[in-house]
This record gives C-alpha cells, structure tokens and sequence, in this order.
C-alpha cells in the first residue's frame, strides 16, 4: 500500500498547472511517460486485488492459523457439562468452551443431516442450495464455493475424516486427506488392516495419521471430523441403537435418568391427534423412551457416545501441543441439529422446537488477542460456520454466503431472529414439515404436508422467555392473535429475503 500512496501523489502533483509546469521545464515528454506509467501501476494493482480475494498461501506459518471443525451428529445443546448438564463429562469440550467463545444460543436453520450439513458447508439457508434430501449432491460449481474448497485454493492442506452427510457421491477427491465415507456408516467399522474398530475410535487414528502427515507448519492446514455420534444406528439388526465402545460400559451405570420437563406423559398428547398418529418422532420414541430400562439403556449410549468424542478432542489437543500445533491452531465444535430426549413423546428431530434446533457451539482461538473465556448470548446459526472459518484464513465469503462470521462476541449483535425450514420427506415415513421464525423472545411455526406449505396441519406461538420448555400454545389465544401476525408476517418476509 505505501508504493501505490507514492504513486497517488505524484499522480496528484502532475495535475497541478500540469501544463504551465510542463511548459517551463521543458520535460513534457519524460512526464508524460512517468504519469502514464504511474496510472497504469495504480489500475493494474487494483484490478489483481479485485480479481480473486484469495491469495495463495506460501510460508504462512506466523500469520494464518491451522483450522480443525469438529462436528457431532445429532448432539442437542445440553449435553456438555459446560452447559449446565450435571451428568456428562465433557472435560475437554468444556475447557475449549471456558478458555474460548462459547455460543449459548447457538441454532440450526434446518434440523436434520443432510440439510443442515450442506447449509454449514456452503454458509446457506436450504431455500438457496437447494438440497433437501439425502440422495441430492452439490452441484461442481456450487461445492467449489464451499469452505474447504476456497482453503484449498488459497494453498491450505485439506482434510476429511468421517461422514460427510450431502448427497451418495461425496467428492473425496478434491481434499488433499480424505478419509470420510457416504451414507450413515456403521459404529463397528474396520481400520486399515481389516480388523474391527469402533468408529470413534478409527476417528483418532484417522485425526493422528492426518497431524503426522501434514502438521509440520510449513504450510497451514483445516481438517473437519465429522463424527457419526451420537446418533443412533438405525435399523440396526443386532437391535443396539446408540452404540459405544465397549471400554466405555462402566461410564453412568447407576443413573437415575431424569428426562426433561416436556418429556412428562402429561404432555404427550399437547399436539393434535393428526400431527401425532403414525409420526415417525412418535414411532422412534417407543422404541427408545417407552420405559424406564429403554431410557437407561437410550441414555446412557447417548451420554457414552458423547463422552468417547470428548476423549477423541482431547487426543487432538495433546497431538496439537507434542507438535507445538496448539499455540496457532483453532477448534471449532458443533452440531448438525439437536434431538428430542422424549419431549412430547418424541425422538430424533426434524420439528421446530428448541431441543431439536438448538446446538452446541465452541470456537476456541489460542492467539492473543481472540476472544477467551467468553460465553455469548447471541443469536448463532449453522450457516455462520462457513465464513466463520473463511474469516480466520482471511478469505472474503462468497457474496452467496448467507452467514455472518463469529470470530468476534459481537459480531452478530443485529440478528434478532431467524427463518427455519424442514421440508424433507421421503414419502415412506410421517414427518410433516415445518416453516417458521425464530426471535430472542418468540417463536412462531406452522406444520403442514408435503412441502405445499397451503396443507396446513396446525401453528405454535411460544413466548420463550417465560416459557423456554414451549408447553404453552399460545397461538389459538385471541390475545396473542397481534403478536401471531406479526411474526406470521416476519415469516413470509424472511422467506423470501432467503431466496
């Protein structure tokens, strides 16, 4: 920048009585060429900084940072200690929370797999990437715009270990690690030489192989772990659905499991009976909440699960600092959605409410002057992490990008609600679908068939603030007909402002 001030004010100078002083100096030509070549070094200069905002990255070991995103399947808010959660030991997640940024409202705009994770990679709402379903891949163009691939270009090493959840063709190729793989994946898996392996613990394997390959800190590197746990193993033949290793068995024997409030049978038929008969949140919660030794037995896979990937963060923070990796590299830790522990007589996700929606999120930045030891309250969403990582390898998003970047507390102080969609379905399973809006105190939803958002099947309204467990529909109540219209009314400008 001082070569092109040096140039500005010369360029500057000349135009003074530019032709009086060239005139009396007798140097009309010589100027002429050095105010020609001035310009011509200016318009040069600014047309290869607007060409591509990324610049390729050489020896950058001192000024940009390694990158590692943790993601977990279906990991609802609370289950982290740091989160108030009295039972889980989560120890290595919480230090990174207690010595980091830690997101306390932290949200989805869609909550299932497939939709959320193409929203997180390509930092966008479902209504402009279009990927409602499992067997829906992005297109060329669209994941060369995703995070990994813009890191890619501006000379990161990049890597991928687990599932990777957008489509049945995931494009391993274009990272320089893979190690993920399509569909669900199973808990018993096999390592490299054939022989069984739980998932998580092929995890760690994986995350060390990929440090010894490219943690030498010539170059900067991201990896993402996208975890499969703690999802459940659905359809499993041998009938275990939350699956741990068995190494983890005397990790909350003897809990005396208490279920959230929304989970008490009173509240099981707060839905209307057309919500509820044959839906597959339904289905799934007999198989898992229906009695007290499928509630232990649900639990505690859930809470062992999550407790391995705890362990598998903490191997990666020693490896980190044995390679004295720890001081430039951030973590971030996430979710893809939450998930019901019995509430209104559901399990998985897919609907609006807060268990399902909301989601852990840590970023833990080790430089001095990141943010350290702060818990935000801010509205956080999953289409954030995009140009959140973009942001920490000084890469301008894409202008596609619908997302904010969190690398500051208060950075997303204007956002005081958010659209949320689900319209997936495939045709075999009951899961209506749902629209609605998201703000600091009130929650509108609207469920309806298919994704003809006219088939009405019922609304929410819910005042958050008084009532965070959301068993008070105020939406029928001709009190709250103002309020209702006016988030009615925030939903379908927020629709298409997500276009």
């Amino acid at each position: 920048m001082k070569n092109i001030s040096i140039y500005v004010t010369l360029e500057s100078s000349i135009s003074i009585d530019i032709l009086h002083y060239l005139e009396k100096k007798k140097m009309k030509i010589v100027l002429l060429i050095l105010f020609l070549f001035s310009g011509a070094f200016l318009m040069t200069h600014c047309r290869h900084a607007a060409d591509s905002d990324i610049q390729p990255v050489t020896d950058s070991k001192d000024n940009l940072p390694n990158i590692v995103f943790l993601l977990a399947d279906d990991q609802r808010f609370d289950a982290l200690g740091v989160a108030g959660n009295p039972i889980i030991k989560t120890k290595s997640l919480d230090s990174l929370a207690d010595n980091g940024l830690y997101f306390t409202n932290a949200n989805v705009t869609s909550s299932i797999c497939c939709i959320s994770r193409a929203s997180i990679l390509s930092g966008q709402y479902a209504r402009r990437h279009k990927i409602w379903d499992f067997n829906s891949n992005f297109t060329a163009t669209a994941f060369e715009d995703t995070y990994p691939m813009l890191l890619k270009k501006a000379g990161y090493k990049t890597g991928f270990i687990g599932k990777f959840g957008v489509g049945n063709n995931a494009p391993g190729e274009k990272f320089d690690f893979w190690r993920g793989f399509n569909g669900q994946g199973n808990y018993i898996t096999k390592d490299a030489e054939g022989k069984p392996i739980h998932i998580l613990k092929l995890n760690e394997q994986e995350i060390t192989t990929f440090i010894n390959q490219y943690g030498t800190g010539k170059t900067p590197f991201f990896l993402q772990v996208s975890f499969k746990a703690p999802h459940a193993q659905d359809e499993n033949p041998a009938g275990e659905e939350f699956v741990f290793d068995p190494s983890y068995s005397g990790f909350y024997n003897g809990i005396k499991w208490e279920l959230p409030e929304a989970a008490k049978s009173q509240y099981f038929n707060y839905f209307p009976k057309i919500f509820t008969d044959k839906n597959e949140a339904r289905a799934r919660w007999q198989k898992r909440f229906s009695s007290p030794g499928l509630i232990s037995k649900t639990m505690g896979g859930y809470y062992r699960l999550i407790q391995q990937m705890d362990d598998v963060t903490g191997s990666l923070m020693a490896q980190l600092r044995q390679k004295n990796l720890d001081k430039n590299t951030i973590i971030i830790y996430a979710s893809d959605n939450g998930y019901y522990l019995g509430e209104y007589g559901f399990a998985d996700k897919w609907y609006g409410s807060q268990p399902s929606i909301r989601v852990p999120l840590i970023i833990y930045d080790p430089r001095k002057n990141a943010p350290h030891g702060i818990r935000s309250p801010n509205l956080a969403l999953n289409i954030d992490i995009a140009p959140t990582i973009l942001n920490f390898a000084h890469i301008t998003p894409p202008s596609k990008m619908q997302g904010q970047s969190l690398a500051q507390p208060n950075s997303i102080d204007d956002r005081k609600d958010f659209f949320y969609e689900h319209l997936w379905t495939d045709g075999s399973t009951y899961i209506p679908s749902t629209e609605g809006v998201v703000s600091s105190q009130y929650k509108y939803m609207r469920y309806f068939k298919g994704m003809d958002s006219t088939h009405l099947i019922f609304e929410e309204l819910y005042d958050l603030k008084n009532d965070p467990n959301e068993i008070d529909n105020l939406s029928n109540k001709p009190e709250n007909e103002i309020m209702k219209n006016s988030m009615k009314n925030r939903l379908w400008a927020l629709k298409k402002e997500v276009q």
